[in-house]
C-alpha cells in the first residue's frame, strides 16, 4: 500500500511537470490545431483504431477546455460591467415577494453550485489516481524498452487523463466565478430586503390584490380547460378502445391503453394543480390579513399549519419523483434497437410508445415544478412571518401571544382522543367513515345533557301541574306519567346531546356486550318491575288513596313509582311493594269503584235482654254518630245465640277518605253503645266459661 501511494505521488508530480511543459510549449489552441491535423475523417465503424479514438477524445477535451476558459472570461467581464448600484427597496407586497423569490432561487443556485464543486473535487481525485496509474504504466513501458503502438497508446491515455484533470480544474474555476457573481448579486438583493424589512409595514395596494386575484383566476381557468380537454380525450380514447378489434390490432390497443393512461394522469395532475391553486389562494388571504388587516392570528395560523402543509407537498414531490424515475426506466427500455429495422412496424410502435412516455414524463415534470413553486411560496411567507414577528413591538407581541393562547385552546379543544369507525349506507352501499371524538365533544356532551335535562324537568313539572289542575287527573297517575315521560326524555336528551356534540353512538359499542349481559342477567327483576309500572299506569288497577290488601297486608296506597308502590297500613308503617308483585298476585282493592266501605260491630248481651230494645238502642246510637254515611242506614242483626247470651252485629257504612280512621269510628260507636245500654238497662253478657 505504501509503494502504491508513493507511485501515485510520483505520478502526480510527473503530471504536474507534464502540464507545465505543455503550457510552456504552446497554447491549447495550438495543441488542438496540431492534433486536428493528424486526424483523418471520422468513422462510425466499430473497428476504428484505438489511437485515433484516443486522439479524438483528447481533441474534444482540449476544445472543451477552450470553451470553459472563454465562458469563465465572459462571466468575469460581465461581473465587472454589471451595475451593482442599490435599487430602491420594494414597499409593496408583490414586489417584496418577488424579491424573496429571487433570493430563494439564488440560494438554491448557490447550493447547487456547492454540490457541483464537491462532485468535481471527488471526480478530480478519482482521475488523479488514474493519472498516476497511467504514468506508472507508461514509465514501465519505457523502462522495458517498449516502443511502437503500445507506447503511443499509453502516451495518449496519459495525455487524455491529464487533459481531463485540467478540464476539471477549469470547470472548477468557472463554477467559482459563477458562485462569486451569484454571491455578489445575492448580497445586493439581501441588502434591499433588509432595508424593506427594517421599515416594518408593507403596503398592500389594490393593484397587488387585483394582480393576485387575476393570477390565480387565470391559472384556475387554464386548469379547468385542461380538465375538460383531458376528460374529452379520455372518453374519445375509451370509445375507440371499446370499438377496436382485439386480435388484429393488438399494437393499436396497446397504444390506446397508454393514451388513456396519459389522459387519466393528466386529469389527476390537473385536479392536484387546482388544489394547489386553492392552497395558494388561502396562503395569500392569510398574508393579506396580516399585512392589511393587522390580524395577528394569521401569524399563528402560518406557524401551526405551514409545517403540515409543507410535509404534504414534500411527500407529493417524492411520489412524483418516483413516478418520473419509473417513466425514465420505461423510456430506457424503448431506446433505439439496432437489430430492428427503422421502417418496420415494431420500430414505429416503439417510437409511438416512446412519444407517449415522453408526454407522460413532461406532465410529471410540470407537476413537480408546480409543487415546488407552491412549496417555495409557502416557505417565503413563513420566513417573512417569522422575521417580522422577531422585529415586532411589544404591543404586537402581546397580541401575538394572546392569539397563540387562543390557538392553543382551540387546538386543545379539538384534540382527538380516539377515533370511531361508523358504518354509513350511501346509495345502497355500506361505507365505513372514521369519526373522531375530541375534547370539545366530550365537554359539550355533558353541558348539553344538563341543559336538556333542566328543560325536561321544568316541562314535566308544568305538565304534571296542568294535568292535575286543568284535566282533573289524580295525582298518582299524573306523577307516574311524569316519571315515565321524564325517563323517555332523559334517554332522548342523551341521544340528542351526543348527536349535537358529534359523538357517534359507535363510540359506546365496546360496552354494548357488557350492558347486554347485565340487562339479561342482573337486571331482570328491574326490567320486570318497570314494565309492571307501565302496566299499572295504563290499566290503573288502583290509585293513590285506594285501600288495597295484598298478601295479608292492608293499607292505603300513598305513592306509585316506576318500580315500586308504597302502601301505608293502619299503624302508619309504609311498605314498598314491587309492581311485579302487584301485577302477579291477587290484590284486593277495597275502594276500586267506590270509597264506601261497610263496617261491622258485634256486641253480646245478656240472654234475658229484650232483642227489639237492643236493636232500637243500637240503631239510635249509630244514627247519632256524625261520620257515618247518611245514605246507608245502619242495620242491627241478631247474629247468633251464643252460649253466654245474644250476639248482635251493627252494620254501618263509612267513606274511606283522607282523615277518616275506621278504628276510631268503631271505638266511638262502642263507647256510645255502652252508654246507651247503661241508660236502657241492658246488660252485657258475661264472658263465656272456658
Amino acid at each position: 500500500m505504501t509503494r502504491r501511494c508513493l507511485l501515485r505521488v510520483l505520478a502526480a508530480i510527473m503530471g504536474l511537470c507534464v502540464a507545465c511543459s505543455a503550457v510552456a510549449q504552446g497554447s491549447l489552441a495550438a495543441r488542438a490545431q496540431a492534433l486536428r491535423a493528424t486526424l483523418g475523417p471520422p468513422s462510425d465503424s466499430l473497428t476504428e483504431d484505438r489511437a485515433d479514438f484516443l486522439r479524438r477524445q483528447l481533441l474534444a477535451s482540449l476544445e472543451r477546455r477552450q470553451d470553459l476558459d472563454r465562458a469563465r472570461s465572459e462571466i468575469a467581464r460581465l461581473a465587472e460591467q454589471s451595475d451593482t448600484a442599490a435599487l430602491p427597496p420594494p414597499d409593496t407586497l408583490l414586489a417584496l415577494d418577488d424579491l424573496r423569490r429571487d433570493l430563494q432561487q439564488l440560494d438554491a443556485t448557490l447550493a447547487s453550485g456547492e454540490r457541483r464543486q464537491a462532485i468535481l473535487v471527488q471526480e478530480r481525485s478519482a482521475i488523479a489516481a488514474q493519472l498516476a496509474d497511467r504514468i506508472a504504466t507508461q514509465r514501465a513501458l519505457i523502462d522495458a524498452g517498449g516502443a511502437g503502438e503500445k507506447l503511443e497508446i499509453a502516451k495518449l491515455e496519459t495525455d487524455l487523463t491529464e487533459s481531463a484533470i485540467a478540464e476539471i480544474d477549469v470547470m472548477r474555476r468557472l463554477v467559482d466565478a459563477q458562485q462569486a457573481a451569484w454571491i455578489r448579486q445575492r448580497g445586493v438583493l439581501a441588502r434591499r430586503l433588509a432595508t424593506a424589512t427594517q421599515r416594518g409595514s408593507v403596503k398592500v395596494t389594490a393593484r397587488d390584490t387585483a394582480a393576485i386575484d387575476q393570477r390565480l383566476r387565470v391559472r384556475a381557468s387554464e386548469l379547468r380547460r385542461r380538465l375538460a380537454a383531458a376528460a374529452a380525450t379520455r372518453e374519445r380514447i375509451r370509445t375507440e378502445l371499446q370499438q377496436a378489434p382485439s386480435l388484429p390490432s393488438a399494437a393499436r390497443n396497446k397504444l390506446l391503453t397508454e393514451q388513456l393512461a396519459n389522459a387519466d394522469l393528466d386529469t389527476e395532475l390537473a385536479r392536484e394543480a387546482l388544489t394547489n391553486v386553492a392552497t395558494e389562494q388561502i396562503a395569500w388571504q392569510v398574508t393579506l390579513r396580516y399585512h392589511r388587516d393587522r390580524d395577528t392570528s394569521a401569524a399563528v395560523e402560518v406557524r401551526e399549519e405551514a409545517p403540515a402543509l409543507l410535509d404534504r407537498l414534500k411527500r407529493r414531490r417524492e411520489f412524483l419523483a418516483a413516478l418520473s424515475e419509473q417513466i425514465r426506466i420505461q423510456l430506457g427500455a424503448l431506446a433505439a434497437d439496432p437489430t430492428i429495422p427503422p421502417t418496420s412496424p415494431e420500430a414505429e410502435e416503439r417510437r409511438a410508445l416512446r412519444a407517449l412516455y415522453e408526454q407522460r414524463l413532461a406532465l410529471v415534470q410540470a407537476a413537480i415544478f408546480d409543487e415546488s413553486q407552491l412549496n417555495d411560496l409557502l416557505e417565503r411567507l413563513r420566513d417573512d412571518f417569522d422575521q417580522r414577528i422577531g422585529m415586532s413591538s411589544w404591543n404586537d407581541r402581546a397580541k401575538l401571544a394572546a392569539a397563540s393562547v387562543r390557538a392553543w385552546i382551540v387546538r386543545g379543544w379539538n384534540f382527538e382522543l380516539f377515533t370511531v369507525n361508523q358504518t354509513l349506507e350511501v346509495d345502497g352501499r355500506k361505507t365505513t367513515v372514521p369519526r373522531g371524538v375530541t375534547v370539545g365533544k366530550v365537554v359539550k356532551a355533558p353541558l348539553l345533557l344538563a341543559l336538556t335535562l333542566w328543560v325536561a324537568f321544568r316541562l314535566m313539572r308544568w305538565g304534571e301541574s296542568w294535568l292535575v289542575t286543568r284535566r282533573n287527573v289524580d295525582e298518582g297517575s299524573a306523577r307516574l306519567a311524569r316519571r315515565w315521560i321524564l325517563a323517555l326524555l332523559i334517554a332522548a336528551s342523551v341521544l340528542i346531546s351526543l348527536a349535537l356534540a358529534g359523538i357517534p353512538l359507535a363510540a359506546f359499542a365496546f360496552i354494548g356486550g357488557a350492558v347486554a349481559i347485565g340487562i339479561g342477567f342482573g337486571m331482570q327483576n328491574l326490567i320486570k318491575n318497570l314494565i309492571s309500572g307501565a302496566l299499572v299506569l295504563v290499566e290503573r288497577p288502583f290509585r293513590l288513596g285506594d285501600v288495597i290488601e295484598v298478601e295479608g297486608l292492608r293499607g292505603t296506597v300513598v305513592d306509585i313509582d316506576m318500580r315500586t308502590s308504597v302502601v301505608r297500613d293502619g299503624d302508619g308503617a309504609e311498605t314498598l311493594i314491587p309492581n311485579s308483585a302487584l301485577m302477579e298476585q291477587n290484590v284486593k282493592n277495597v275502594t276500586f269503584r267506590s270509597r264506601l266501605s261497610r263496617q261491622a260491630l258485634a256486641v253480646v248481651v245478656d240472654g234475658a235482654s229484650d232483642p227489639r230494645t237492643v236493636v232500637d238502642t243500637m240503631c239510635a246510637t249509630a244514627a247519632r254518630h256524625g261520620q257515618l254515611v247518611e245514605s246507608h242506614e245502619p242495620t242491627v242483626l241478631l247474629d247468633e245465640f251464643a252460649d253466654n247470651g245474644l250476639r248482635f252485629v251493627l252494620h254501618y257504612w263509612i267513606e274511606l277518605r283522607p282523615g277518616i280512621d275506621p278504628r276510631r269510628i268503631a271505638s266511638d260507636l262502642r263507647q256510645m253503645v255502652l252508654s246507651a245500654f247503661e241508660e236502657a238497662g241492658i246488660r252485657l253478657a258475661p264472658p263465656p266459661l272456658r
